[in-house]
């Protein structure tokens, strides 16, 4: 016979000729692991950072996603960035489509904020931007792409849109994180009336930095109608060179461009620079991969350098280099195998390295 009986939270039990027992605690969380810390950065100062593309395994658990995100946010500490942007996905059923929806893929914000929690033991700057993924989309028609989206019903949309976003941006005001982009890449949307109040339901719940991101063609328009802090360009220019040009000639193109954007400077933000490893990448450098066409590091390591050295000799106020995904491992990036817009283990990592520790160098 056997009675037992509840001291200090564990039950203790007691037996004829039997020692008392406990019920053992269930074993605690291994403690993180201790994060590589960047260069912080201040304002008025370069954002040099990363972009880490996030879509979520709905299968993995808290502290799962907590690995990922400090072995990813270690890489890029690792580049000598001193910022890191999260794009990660939301979708539309269809180019016209009135409502924007979410599904497994898309990270809550609770799961959010434990990624933004271990940047900051980083020392990064912290941007949040959701980003309409394609996919589904170009199933239908391989010509569409967010920059064609053209609702039926716009002021449909922009209510869904904007009730989407909420919940991220009372994240960010909680996290104290840095800056949320509010769109990316809508060029067909950006001359709407309805990017004002976007804007304004952000700021009711978030007093931090509000930006969007201009495609390279359209920077004016986006200047032009969405009230944000800061327009930033994803920076994909086709500048008419052929492949090889070598690494100055490429510069000047880059500098010639960027001087007819008008854009002004040091507030402009190169919000995506990348290029895949294809001597074909300069007739268009959004191009992630093209079947069959050969791997080239050096047309990508060279299109990297220009950039950097266009954005330093401009003074812009800095570039986040596309992309590496949330899930990366450094240990088993494969730079002949992997995706060509990958720069892991290419000698574009080395050119993105370099590019910042250069740009702060005294």
């Amino acid at each position: 016979m056997r009675a037992g009986r509840w001291v200090g939270g564990a039950l203790v039990a007691a037996a004829v000729g039997v020692a008392s027992w406990t019920v053992p605690a269930p074993p605690a969380d291994p403690p993180a692991p201790a994060a590589q810390v960047a260069v912080p950065w201040r304002a008025g100062e370069p954002e040099l950072g990363v972009q880490v593309y996030w879509v979520d395994d709905p299968a993995a658990g808290p502290g799962d996603v907590r690995r990922a995100a400090r072995r990813v946010l270690d890489l890029v500490v690792g580049l000598e960035a001193n910022a890191v942007a999260f794009s990660f996905p939301f979708y539309v059923d269809a180019i016209d489509a009135d409502a924007v929806v979410t599904d497994a893929t898309t990270p809550t914000p609770d799961r959010v904020a434990l990624v933004v929690e271990e940047a900051r033991r980083s020392g990064l700057r912290v941007t949040l931007r959701p980003l309409l993924d394609e996919f589904a989309l170009r199933e239908r028609d391989p010509q569409d792409w967010r920059g064609r989206l053209d609702p039926a019903d716009r002021a449909a949309w922009f209510a869904s849109y904007t009730a989407f976003l909420r919940p991220y941006l009372e994240l960010a005001q909680r996290e104290q994180v840095a800056t949320f982009s509010v769109g990316v890449e809508f060029s067909l949307l950006q001359d709407d009336p309805g990017w004002a109040g976007v804007v304004a339901a952000a700021r009711e719940v978030y007093d931090g930095e509000i930006s969007y991101s201009a495609n390279w063609d359209a920077y004016a328009g986006a200047v032009a109608g969405v009230p944000a802090d800061v327009v930033g360009i994803d920076a994909y220019p086709q500048l008419d060179v052929a492949p090889g040009t070598d690494e100055d000639e490429l510069t000047a193109a880059w500098v010639d461009w960027l001087d007819e954007t008008r854009a002004p400077r040091p507030a402009t933000l190169l919000t995506e620079v990348g290029a895949a490893a294809e001597a074909v990448t300069v007739d268009n450098p959004a191009v992630p991969e093209r079947p069959g066409e050969p791997l080239d590091v050096g047309a990508q390591a060279t299109w990297f350098a220009a950039a950097c050295r266009a954005a330093r000799e401009l003074d812009l106020g800095g570039l986040y280099w596309w992309r590496v995904p949330f899930e990366s491992d450094p240990a088993t990036a494969d730079p002949v195998a992997d995706r060509h817009d990958s720069f892991l283990g290419r000698p574009a990592e080395d050119v993105v390295r370099e590019c910042f520790t250069s740009w702060t160098a005294p």
